[in-house]
């Protein structure tokens, strides 16, 4: 076991490891920005921030490098600060918190909602910056409604981003506003943001629409909303395959590039939803497709059964048309129909799986973007959304491998 004197050693070469890596992301030109980056840390440094963020071991370095970048992002910004840093006094001792109060001190002249933080950690990308912006914008007290959403949002919207819980991210934040604002429960709110209207808003104009079609049905199982959005993004926006021609995907474009909500009963479409669920697992020609990996790594965890038995938590990518059959019949969803993305590298599906000495089985079928090395779906069987152990598995692994997860709402959990 590391001694105190030892491990405060190992915290400051790892802190110093993740300074010179930022710094060495600030081009040459940008002078004031490091000089502003430098004077944080000095005076952060004085703080238990950057200690506190690198205990536990990989997983501890890897939030003193996120909590770092979030200190050059801040940086970024230095014309905005309202406040200099060096009156800063650290709230509490996690490093959430803490960081939440630096920034707040910096740029807020006004309450922000705490899960608008970790705007701070996603780095200093186009999109990362976008929502840095609305965290000033908001901090400075002015209109929600006024910044640059990528969605038309109403006062009641507004009102409700304000309030969504801090578990979410600000993606899933707006959803949550637009879902609530429209007169939808906290319950389908939830639901909705675990799909991927939760983190994307691409043809918001026919998505909008199907929002408020699932406000206007409150009786529909939060278990089917994803089920539902599965179905109608594949038949609206999915190119689906013809045949395969010496190994070449022949596109057919989708099935329903018109789809709209009009005139639909809850009871048809997920009449619809079912029949397109069963043909989605049954034989079909691309089963013979195959796929390189996405160069995301597997996972695997051996721990000990009470009894001392060993027990194992595995993901696993799913490379072939087969594989991806052989889940989805196993486990009772449609999962085979996503072969054609995973061949054309914009997605790949994971299996989770459980064995111990007794049995072997599979928990969770996974989806993640990869132009975004975003976890965006999770479903155990039948579609049934993740139990608390199968999301700290889950979550283990996107720590590992530096995914983003889509959704963290315990409230989508299933209690088993």
């Amino acid at each position: 076991m590391l001694t105190a004197t030892a491990r405060k050693n190992s915290a400051n070469a790892a802190i110093d490891r993740a300074v010179r890596e930022a710094l060495g992301t600030v081009e040459a030109c940008h002078l004031r920005t490091r000089s502003a980056f430098e004077r944080l840390l000095r005076h952060v440094r004085r703080s238990s921030l950057l200690h506190h963020a690198t205990v536990g071991g990989r997983s501890g370095r890897k939030g003193c490098n996120a909590v770092v970048a979030g200190l050059l992002s801040l940086a970024t910004y230095r014309k905005e600060w309202i406040r200099p840093i060096e009156s800063w006094e650290p709230v509490g001792i996690n490093p959430l918190p803490q960081f939440s109060s630096l920034a707040g001190h910096l740029l807020a002249a006004y309450p922000v909602p705490a899960f608008m933080t970790s705007v701070w950690l996603e780095g200093r990308t186009v999109e990362a910056r976008r929502h840095q912006a609305w965290f000033n914008h908001i901090g400075a007290g002015r209109n929600l409604r006024t910044a640059d959403l990528p969605l038309p949002y109403t006062k009641r919207m507004a009102h409700h981003f304000l309030l969504a819980p801090d578990h979410l991210t600000v993606e899933e934040a707006l959803r949550w506003g637009q879902v609530r604002g429209l007169g939808g429960s906290k319950g389908l709110a939830l639901a909705v943001t675990s799909t991927g209207l939760g983190w994307s808003f691409e043809s918001e104009d026919f998505w909008v629409t199907v929002v408020h079609f699932l406000v206007n049905h409150p009786d529909l199982d939060p278990a089917q909303i994803g089920p539902v959005v599965d179905y109608l993004h594949h038949q609206r926006f999915v190119p689906q395959e013809g045949h395969i021609a010496e190994g070449a995907l022949i596109d057919l474009g989708p099935p329903q590039p018109n789809l709209t909500m009009k005139g639909r009963t809850a009871k048809s479409l997920l009449r619809q939803v079912g029949d397109w669920q069963q043909r989605s697992t049954s034989p079909k020609i691309f089963v013979s497709l195959k796929w390189k990996t996405s160069g995301i790594g597997s996972y695997r965890h051996v721990g000990q059964d009470p009894p001392g038995g060993a027990r194992c938590w595995t993901i696993q990518e799913l490379t072939s048309g087969q594989e991806l059959q052989q889940e989805g019949m196993a486990m009772k969803h449609c999962v085979a129909c996503y072969a054609g993305a995973c061949a054309r590298r914009t997605t790949s599906i994971w299996s989770m799986r459980f064995e111990n000495d007794e049995r072997r089985f599979r928990v969770m079928t996974i989806e993640v973007d990869l132009s975004t090395r975003t976890i965006c779906q999770a479903r155990r069987r039948y579609n049934v959304p993740p139990n608390e152990k199968a999301l700290g598995v889950l979550r283990r692994w996107a720590e590992q491998e530096g995914l983003k997860l889509a959704f963290w709402s315990q409230g989508i959990l299933v209690r088993d």
